[in-house]
């Protein structure tokens, strides 16, 4: 190819700054198809030029920065540059292959093949989500996935970790109610040691970490799962201040008096602490949830 046709595909490149599409390349750069495969993947190897999806399209687009190649997609092909991009642009929710093939053009044969070089080269990888282990979504190699792929810490291979969460929760239980008589012991003042026994989500995020029984690091959400659980049981009160600027605050303390066990709170989504995630047909629904199901046939 000569360097005349290259300059003339970046000259068409510049001109259109938003990028061209394929069939905007074939009719205006007069050479045979192969020729222009030929002179794209130069292009891309030299990190000129830079490709984006939209839909089922593909868009070439003059790279911004000059000739700068991404340390990841250094020495690939078009289709694993391709394939690389549209799996990029999913982020840590990952993408199905029947989408992957519907964005990239490619025949499943020849896309499975480049999934397999790049999970080969580790910049890429599959995860199963726990909601359908059978099928598999596919996400950068550095990409943490997303909880609602993983179930997130409540779930071990795609089993829900009861007895993880009833630890967890019984182990937050007893550092608020340690709070709380620390407070009463050194404050005789009942406003000052009920303000004292208050703390907030950080603070029982750390006391977990302190405690080294979760293998993984608890989001502040699911920290919140565990204390909203208790709160729902009726051992921990939740109360709002408000903070500089006028912002709402959440504190939670134990309440003196603990509670008869009620009939709800036998219930295995009196204990859960997905409450707020469960919806019929959802990552957690009453209809797959098993523990519900061993409740209601014992």
């Amino acid at each position: 190819m000569s360097s005349k046709e290259g300059e003339q595909l970046l000259s068409l490149l510049r001109e259109n700054p938003e990028g061209v599409t394929d069939n905007l390349l074939k009719q205006k750069m007069k050479t045979t198809k192969d020729k222009l495969v030929a002179l794209i993947n130069k292009l891309l190897t030299a990190g000129k030029i830079d490709l984006k999806t939209q839909g089922s399209i593909l868009i070439y687009q003059l790279k911004a920065g000059g000739p700068t190649t991404s340390a990841a997609t250094k020495g690939m092909g078009q289709e694993e540059k391709i394939v690389y991009k549209i799996i990029e642009e999913a982020g840590n929710k990952g993408i199905w292959v029947k989408d992957i093939r519907f964005k990239s053009n490619l025949q499943l044969t020849q896309l499975n093949k480049v999934l397999k070089v790049l999970e080969s080269k580790k910049t890429i990888k599959s995860v199963r989500p726990v909601n359908d282990s059978k099928k598999k979504v596919y996400m950068l190699f550095d990409t943490k996935p997303d909880s609602s792929l993983t179930g997130g810490a409540w779930y071990s291979e795609s089993d829900f970790e009861t007895e993880f969460v009833d630890i967890l929760g019984r182990q937050t239980l007893t550092y608020l109610q340690r709070q709380r008589s620390h407070a009463e012991v050194t404050h005789s003042d009942p406003m000052a040691a009920q303000r004292n026994m208050m703390v907030d989500i950080k603070q029982v995020k750390n006391f977990i970490s302190q405690l080294g029984i979760s293998k993984v690091e608890l989001e502040e959400e699911e920290v919140k799962q565990i204390l909203e659980s208790l709160v729902f049981d009726g051992f921990v009160c939740r109360t709002y201040t408000l903070g500089e600027g006028g912002k709402r605050m959440t504190f939670y303390r134990a309440i003196k008096h603990q509670p008869l066990t009620s009939g709800v709170s036998r219930v295995p989504c009196g204990v859960c602490p997905l409450t707020t995630q469960c919806t019929p047909g959802g990552l957690v629904s009453p209809s797959s949830c098993k523990y519900m199901k061993e409740w209601l046939e014992f």
